[in-house]
């Protein structure tokens, strides 16, 4: 869900002009971006050809005009950038910095904290002025994860219902301003914004339902989650980042908020005010797509990376409506509702903001957009028809309150994820109609012998083995487009501790298999000595049934094996 509320974090901008390309020099110690022409990665850049009803050139035309008021926009496959404008320069994400510095800082405490999505919230809420998460229902039956699924029942600080103010009038103000930090500590404790949500805060219904049976999207909830986070390890959100989960080729949020709590702690908080670039961002959609293997090594345990971008076997209330912990996901078709736009698969993972913010990650194509953008006047700048806020009337950047949902397609604020249409509609959209056919969805499916699940951490070979065997599964055509492209090859890359990727060999089709497996047997010694960890990828290619020089790649997610 995009946050909707027009009182936003960050002061209103002036209009700038429209950013240059710019992608990322190559480093010499680790991962870095390359870039590649949309058509090399089976994309239409500036010209339509085979199946592209649009092009990326075009998408950017329409976004970047003053009534919708993009400032950045970017778009990557397997690891190269081939649409960039501005990806290198600190913008804001808004509510999108919970999947950019909140999901990833979770992963974290689940690994190294001890904190668990089953364990009650209380855990870490309840000390001093927060005893009724220890005494009161609900809040002693609320989860870690009820919070990190918006299932809480936690009012949000937007919420206009008077069952949300019935007890502590005033609150919701009072943590909308705390919320976004003081390096002047004039919000400090007790007038914080997490201690005003451990004490202050109210359940969103009368008498007030069990924690994890509705969906409600709460600023406040997520806020609770990330003092959860910081009280368990110790440690504010950004030197969690930047000491565990930040690598190579990735940068930190630029002056996220600094809220002064109780016990004399300065915590963050990633419901927004942060600013990110665009790349920055996009990288820890890759680390959360590659489920934290970076440069060869594991960045925490695969099964924590699961537990967030995983599509099922989440709460009922949240996955009713296509959410899992933290991020949202394309599970309910969020992103691809109709024919011709059925290109990503529903695997695709992300977190969008304020203003349309838009970051979201398909690991089954390998393909990451990005979108920034921001107000430059009130209720102004989303990706709606006439460029206001879902319901306001008039043409930005002149807008006016209002409930007149057309320029919304009609899908009002009573529709949930209802603030997710516009970003759908100018860019998910059109971005899948920029493919030459539909991209195959690829994915390992076996590494040294065992099967790839979602909890292994390294494969390990048989002992003594000569050769390290590998499989990946290629999908043509996997959700429409019957006929217009075939397999064309799927080749397998290893990747070592440092830069770039080494072409190992290209499968052969492992007989019998729908749909089809692809199979290496790669020599043992050259992957290196007894003991010795590498990463491996597929990376698998379909071409035009009607021009076979054209043809789509799509990387799957890496596993690691180790030669015993």
């Amino acid at each position: 869900m995009l946050a909707l509320a027009c009182n936003n974090t960050e002061p209103p901008t002036a209009p700038e002009a429209a950013p240059s390309i710019s992608v990322a020099a190559a480093t010499t110690d680790g991962f870095s971006w390359s870039s590649a022409t949309p058509e090399s990665q089976g994309m239409c850049g500036s010209t339509r050809q085979l199946g592209c009803t649009n092009t990326l050139q075009q998408i950017w035309s329409s976004i970047s005009n003053t009534r919708h008021n993009t400032k950045r926009f970017i778009v990557i496959r397997n690891d190269k950038v081939i649409y960039d404008r501005g990806g290198t320069n600190p913008y804001y994400a808004y509510s999108a910095s919970k999947g950019l510095l909140g999901g990833p800082t979770l992963v974290h405490a689940m690994s190294k904290c001890g904190v668990g999505l089953k364990d009650p919230a209380a855990s870490w809420l309840q000390h001093a002025e927060g005893a009724r998460w220890r005494s009161d229902e609900p809040w002693n039956n609320i989860t870690v994860e009820h919070l990190a699924t918006h299932t809480s029942g936690v009012c949000d600080y937007a919420n206009s219902s008077t069952v949300c103010r019935d007890e502590n009038p005033g609150w919701q103000l009072a943590y909308d301003k705390a919320d976004r930090g003081d390096t002047n500590s004039r919000y400090k404790y007790p007038g914080d914004a997490f201690t005003i949500a451990r004490t202050k805060a109210e359940q969103n219904r009368q008498p007030a339902q069990a924690p994890g049976s509705i969906f409600e999207y709460s600023n406040v909830g997520h806020g609770l989650l990330n003092y959860v986070v910081q009280r368990s390890c110790g440690q504010k959100l950004t030197d969690i980042f930047d000491s565990y989960i930040k690598q190579s080729g990735m940068g930190s949020p630029v002056r996220p908020a600094q809220i002064f709590t109780d016990d004399d702690q300065v915590f963050n908080q990633s419901t927004g005010v942060a600013k990110w670039k665009g790349l920055d961002g996009a990288a820890v959609l890759r680390l959360a797509g590659r489920r934290g293997i970076w440069d060869n090594r594991n960045v925490e345990p695969v099964r924590y990376w699961h537990a967030l971008t995983r599509i099922t076997d989440n709460l009922a209330a949240a996955m009713a409506v296509g959410w899992g912990v933290v991020y949202n996901n394309n599970s309910k078709d969020m992103w691809t509702v109709s024919a011709g736009r059925r290109r990503l698969s529903r695997e695709t993972f992300g977190h969008g903001g304020n203003y349309s913010n838009v970051f979201i990650n398909d690991p089954l194509t390998s393909t990451i957009v990005v979108r920034q953008g921001e107000n430059n006047a009130s209720g102004a700048s989303y990706l709606t028809i006439n460029g206001c806020a879902p319901g306001w009337t008039g043409t930005a950047p002149s807008c006016k309150a209002g409930n007149n949902w057309s320029n919304n397609w009609n899908v009002s604020s009573n529709t949930l994820n209802f603030s997710t249409v516009g970003p759908r509609k100018k860019v998910v959209e059109p971005l899948q109609e920029a493919f030459f056919f539909p991209p195959p969805f690829c994915k390992m499916t076996s590494a040294a012998g065992s099967a790839v699940d979602n909890t292994t951490d390294i494969y390990d070979s048989s002992p003594d083995a000569s050769t390290i065997t590998l499989t990946a599964e290629i999908q043509v055509n996997p959700r429409e487009g019957a006929g217009s492209s075939a397999v064309d090859k799927v080749e397998f890359y290893k990747e070592g501790d440092g830069p770039g990727a080494q072409f190992i060999g290209t499968g052969t089709l492992v007989a019998g298999t729908s749909p089809q497996q692809y199979r290496l047997s790669y020599s043992a010694d050259s992957h290196g000595a007894a003991n010795q960890v590498r990463t491996y990828f597929a990376s698998c290619v379909a071409r035009s049934t009607q021009d076979q020089s054209k043809k789509v790649p799509s990387y799957s997610r890496p596993v690691r094996v180790r030669r015993l």
